[in-house]
């Protein structure tokens, strides 16, 4: 068996992934087969499609299939969280932070961090947005301020 590096895998995930669509990853595991990738298992399979950024969406036959984003962007190391956030409004119910794609995730886990102390319960992220839930939706200004403050934004509501 040859052993196969990182890198390589994750460059042929990504031309898969730019050439064909996929609706499992036992098929993108059939696909890396025929390009020689043997014994990928599954669970390596989820770590690559999480390393390229792949998303799942609904095609124009409602079909479920993973695809890369148009446009990935995360921060480096030394930059700024708020090169990131697009948006940070709310409805007086929940707060909604909008991200590029592929940012969600790390935001939503700072965000989780604030805790109910700043007035955050909980909250849920896409690949691009934060639903965050408040504690007291009658302090919901107030915790949007705390999120502006916490993410060091200054961004437009």
């Amino acid at each position: 068996m040859i052993n196969i590096s990182e890198p390589e895998l994750l460059d042929a995930v990504k031309s898969l992934l730019n050439d064909q669509r996929f609706g499992s990853q036992l098929q993108l595991t059939r696909a890396l087969s025929l390009r020689g990738f043997d014994n990928v298992t599954q669970t390596r399979i989820s770590r690559l499609l999480k390393k390229v950024g792949a998303i799942k969406f609904r095609n124009n036959n409602n079909d479920a299939v993973y695809r890369l984003p148009l446009k990935q962007y995360i921060p480096r190391a030394k930059q700024p969280i708020d090169s990131v956030i697009l948006e940070i409004k709310h409805n007086h119910m929940q707060i909604i932070i909008k991200t590029v794609i592929g940012a969600a995730t790390l935001i939503s886990k700072i965000v989780e961090d604030m805790g109910e102390r700043l007035g955050v319960l909980a909250c849920m992220a896409s690949d691009n947005t934060i639903l965050v839930i408040p504690c007291d939706v009658s302090n919901i200004e107030e915790t949007t301020n705390n999120l502006i403050n916490y993410l060091d934004m200054n961004c437009h509501r």
